[in-house]
């Protein structure tokens, strides 16, 4: 096959790989481009900037409040307009999944996860005074489920 015979769908071809010699002598293996002997299938990890994580924790502190307003004002308004309440739960919704996703930065998940957990003991303790919007957002308990699901997504990525 040469370069002439590219597939269709922007598949190309790539040449042949370079031969390698493997572990014992006279064995010729051929590895994926871009790897080598001990690490072809190795994904490669970067590290993440002081910066990055300082953005990310940031990230999750303004995003839990966020979405719990949200969250309760949607739960507010459901009854009464019903548009305004569906767009505020699906922002609280989007704020959540862009904060779960933890492709902006690691530390947002971990951030937004242990504040739902300090809120949710918060109210359970009944030490802090809630808005009365937020009140059926943390009677319902969701918040929990949401903190140990944020924590447990960033302890995977770690």
């Amino acid at each position: 096959m040469t370069q002439q015979d590219d597939f269709l769908g922007g598949l190309h071809y790539d040449g042949p790989p370079e031969p390698q010699v493997g572990p014992s002598r006279g064995n010729v293996r051929y590895y994926p481009v871009g790897g080598s002997v001990g690490d072809a299938a190795a994904p490669v990890r970067t590290r993440v900037s002081a910066w990055w994580q300082l953005g990310g924790f940031v990230l999750g502190a303004l995003a839990a409040p966020v979405a719990g307003l949200a969250w309760g004002y949607g739960l507010d308004q459901f009854d009464e307009v019903r548009v305004r309440g569906l767009v505020a739960l699906g922002l609280a919704g989007l704020v959540v999944g862009l904060v779960g996703l933890g492709k902006l930065s690691p530390a947002a998940p971990l951030t937004a996860g242990v504040i739902a957990l300090t809120a949710s003991v918060l109210y359970e303790l009944g030490t802090v005074a809630f808005l009365p919007v937020l009140r059926p957002v943390f009677a319902s308990g969701a918040p929990i489920l949401v903190g140990v699901l944020l924590l447990l997504l960033a302890w995977r990525r770690r």
